[in-house]
């Protein structure tokens, strides 16, 4: 997906985007020069109805651990 960069309030360089977008959804940023740049999407920040704004990392996160599910009694060795 594409976005554009954008300055939040915090001053740090975000992106703005016009779709739906997931926490580590990976997007291409194109600058006015029309140099690109991919990042990947950290914190929503706000929502508009045509746009939204993120945060962003350079780096892809972590993929989180799968839940494990804890042992019931029946299967707890004794």
């Amino acid at each position: 997906m594409s976005a554009t960069w954008y300055k939040l309030k915090d001053e740090s360089w975000g992106v703005k985007i016009r779709h739906d977008g997931q926490p580590g959804e990976q997007v291409e940023v194109t600058n006015k020069k029309g140099e690109t740049k991919t990042v990947f999407l950290n914190k929503r920040v706000a929502k508009f109805d045509d746009a939204q704004l993120w945060s962003i990392s350079d780096e892809q996160p972590e993929q989180q651990e799968a839940f494990v599910r804890p042992p019931t009694l029946e299967e707890e060795p004794f």
